[in-house]
């Protein structure tokens, strides 16, 4: 798995979302962004007795052209993708041409209104998330009221790709695949470009429900010892001002919290871990986080076969 982010594909559905996404991206140079693939799929209608119907797809391609350009004035290269077809199924397209063009990113957007099938709103992102082999950059939108009569609604971006490595948090269980995610962090912070790292974990409720409190006492001397190993693995400068994190309760609620009051700009964790359920990560943790959290969370995936 790459872990320094040269090139990006994209996902727009050229909604008011795509046009915030796109401004975003020139931030993304700090984590060493250099190209973007520009990608948008657009489902055709299809009738038994006719077959596809035919789609003017100009608007798309103008579209993505002036796309194009707004990221080569910001001083990326970029090239556009037009998809359609009554088969084209947005997730496996996007997933599709991210391995065809050799990128090591996918970046896509979250609560987007779309103009095709609802392409950004929910499904679309949760399966590239959930089946992604390459880590997913997720932008996170909400719909707001605008004005006080509540009748008119614009996405909004509460926390922007500008210094989103300024406080990265990493969450892990010491699962391979938050090894993983770990691995990006510390690839990223020898780049030189990481602000302050924070690294939590979230002892469940078998840890609340320990009752020798001997057993606890070790569970938690082991846990602290395992983040503290981690954090000297850090570049000297941000060792010093990186802090670890243990908390009691549900996953996702105390990642999110913490999100909430410290401060943090990123949030990286692997999409698959360890737990006492079934892929842990994947169906709880990670999917709390993406859901509810307003900063961009950095999805690392674990390792599969292609």
């Amino acid at each position: 798995m790459k872990t320094l982010f040269t090139h990006a594909v994209v996902a727009l559905d050229h909604s008011q979302a795509s046009d915030i996404i796109l401004d975003q991206l020139p931030y993304l140079k700090e984590l060493g962004l250099k190209k973007v693939t520009l990608i948008t799929v657009v489902s055709v209608a299809y009738t038994d007795d006719e077959g596809e119907v035919e789609t003017d797809l100009t608007p798309y391609e103008d579209k993505l052209e002036n796309y194009k350009k707004r990221m080569e004035n910001a001083g990326l290269a970029a090239e556009i993708e037009i998809i359609s077809g009554s088969y084209a199924f947005p997730p496996t397209e996007i997933m599709k041409t991210a391995d065809e063009k050799n990128a090591d990113l996918i970046i896509i957007g979250n609560r987007g209104h779309s103009m095709v099938q609802e392409m950004l709103l929910g499904s679309t992102a949760t399966e590239v998330l959930q089946r992604s082999h390459l880590p997913v950059l997720l932008l996170n939108m909400d719909m707001e009221y605008v004005d006080e009569d509540e009748k008119e609604r614009h996405l909004v971006v509460h926390h922007s790709f500008e210094n989103v490595l300024s406080h990265v948090l990493h969450a892990t269980d010491f699962s391979d695949t938050a090894d993983r995610a770990f691995k990006v962090v510390q690839d990223l912070d020898a780049k030189g470009n990481v602000g302050k790292v924070s690294l939590i974990h979230v002892q469940g409720h078998h840890a609340l429900a320990l009752s020798d409190p001997i057993s606890h006492d070790e569970l938690m001397k082991m846990n602290e010892e395992n983040l503290e190993e981690m954090r000297n693995t850090l570049s000297d400068s941000t060792r010093e001002d990186s802090e670890i994190i243990i908390t009691f309760g549900t996953p996702g609620k105390e990642i999110i919290q913490t999100i909430e009051e410290r401060g943090i700009t990123l949030a990286v964790l692997g999409s698959q871990g360890k737990g006492f359920v079934h892929e842990f990560f994947l169906g709880g943790v990670s999917t709390q986080v993406t859901r509810f959290s307003k900063i961009p969370v950095l999805l690392i995936p674990a390792e599969r076969e292609q």
